[in-house]
Order: structure tokens, then sequence, then C-alpha cells
């Protein structure tokens, strides 16, 4: 459009406009038009590198108003020859900001904070601890479970992991702290579900394995051993706080579990605090202000 503006003395501008079109149908249709940017299916820019000068378009323009047989035939050759042929792929690097939770660096030691009605922000020890989650080289996918505010799933970015599916079933916290007041990068999926119905919603989407999975609540043995034999890659680690006794949600016992269900590392308490989260909202012994009797929860059956 810019061109067509500019030369309009030398050639009547709603015919130069209406051959502009007609010849170049098939690659300018409207709606693949932005400006002078034109973007496929994968999103690749598509950008004008290089023009012909000016003065080649008025010479070239003059002549073909001087001849009336050819007019339509030069300008077309003109069209699809000199435009088409500008017309390259041009592929930018993307760039990808980094996840961010307004929740991050509010956390205190020893102290939970409320981030919303349904989750906690846990201590800053919880935090420390997924630092301890990148062992080795290689793998980049991650699952985060009961991911609340996004302050975990921001300290797994930190440490590498760009491949992150967070999740939890209450949304409110993520609103408030990442898609409100932070940012989420395309490799970040958010699943407002809890963790009984991504895995069935995984299975049924055949989904691939995890080099790491980070709990963010209390759970019993039985579950940390079916995500660590199910959903983590060969070579993967899971951190999860386990229950002490089964269906016991007064204490648990951080753990660092391979594939296999084999413990890594393990501690009862972290720093100067005793390890206790919230419990396991889709179990039925759950116990608190945390579960569903309190908070509306409707449990997968």
């Amino acid at each position: 459009t810019v061109l067509l503006h500019h030369y309009g003395t030398l050639t009547h501008s709603s015919w130069w406009y209406y051959l502009f079109v007609q010849t170049n149908r098939s690659i300018f249709s409207s709606d693949r038009i932005r400006s002078l940017e034109i973007t496929d299916k994968l999103g690749p820019k598509m950008q004008f590198v290089r023009l012909f000068s000016p003065l080649i378009f008025y010479l070239t323009l003059s002549l073909a108003g001087g001849l009336s047989v050819s007019r339509r035939k030069i300008a077309e050759m003109l069209i699809k020859n000199c435009l088409v042929s500008t017309l390259v792929p041009v592929r930018t690097p993307a760039v990808v900001n980094d996840f961010k939770s307004a929740g991050y660096g509010v956390e205190e030691y020893t102290n939970s904070i409320v981030a919303s009605r349904d989750t906690n922000i846990s201590p800053k020890e919880v935090y420390d601890t997924i630092l301890k989650l990148k062992t080795k080289d290689g793998g980049t996918r991650a699952l985060d479970v009961g991911a609340g505010a996004g302050v975990s799933t921001q300290v797994l970015w930190e440490i590498g992991y760009r491949d992150i599916d967070a999740l939890d079933w209450s949304g409110e916290a993520w609103r408030q702290n990442v898609e409100d007041r932070g940012y989420c990068p395309p490799t970040v999926h958010f699943y407002e579900l809890d963790d009984e119905r991504f895995v069935k919603q995984w299975k049924s989407n055949k989904a691939e394995k995890y080099d790491v999975i980070a709990f963010n609540f209390a759970v019993n043995q039985n579950k940390a051993f079916l995500f660590c034999k199910e959903l983590l890659k060969e070579d993967g680690v899971l951190l999860a706080p386990i229950n002490v006794q089964t269906d016991y949600w007064m204490k648990q016992t951080y753990k660092l579990l391979d594939s296999n269900g084999n413990a890594l590392w393990s501690a009862s308490d972290v720093g100067a605090w005793s390890v206790q989260f919230q419990p396991d909202v889709t179990q039925d012994t759950c116990q608190g202000v945390w579960c569903s009797q309190f908070n509306g929860f409707n449990k997968l059956r």
C-alpha cells in the first residue's frame, strides 16, 4: 500500500491496486496480510527484506504507461518477477521471556503465606529444596503438581526446565499471580485440574513422560509411587512430601525418588522447618480447611 500511494501519480491507483491483488491473489490473500508482514501456519514472519529501487519502479511504470497493448502484461511481469521475487522468508529467532510469578520472592522461611482461598505459598525451604532437582544435564520437561501461585513453577524454570506442565485444581492463585501480574511463556502450560483428572487426560493423550515431577502438597506413598512408575522417564526424579503414615496428614517426610520409587534422598525437617504440607484434596481422608467439605472440591469418581 505504501508503494501504491507513492506511485499513484504515474498510473491510476485503483487500476494498479486491482492488478496487484488479482495477479497475486494466491500469495497476498486477505487473511494472510498484516500490513507489510505475512505469517504462515507455522508462525515465521515473511517480510519485504529487499525492494527494487524507486528509480527502477519509476522507469518501468513509465514505460508500462506508454504501451497500451502490453501494459497489463508488463505490469504483471513486474509484480511477479520483481515484487514477488523479493518476498523471502525470514525466520526470526523467538525471544522467550522468563516465567514470572508475582508470588516469587515474597515467601518466608518457616512460614507459609496465603496466596488465595484455596492455596498457600509454601515456606522458602520448599523452593530451596526444589533447587536440588537439577542433578543432571539433559531433559527439561517438568510436571509441577499443585502449582498454586506459580512460585514452584518459577523455581523449576530458573533451574533450567523449559517444557513445564503446571496443574492445580483451583486456578485462582495462578490467575492472580501469573496471568494478571506475572508472565507465562508459551512452553509452560497450566491445567486447572486435580492430579487424578490430569493423569487420566495425560494417558488419553499419550503424552510424553517427565524428567522431573514436583509435588507441592502432602501425598500418600502409593500416589508418589504411581507417578514415579507411570509418568517419570527412566532417569527422572520425583520430589514429594510423603505422609509418614498412610492418611496421616500431620507429618510428612520430604523424599526424592527415582522412576522405580527408590529413595535417593529424604528429610523429615528442612532447615528450621518441620515438613507439613496441605493435604491431598483428592483423598477421602483429607482433613482441614483445604479439603472438599470446606472448599467445594468434587472428587473424580
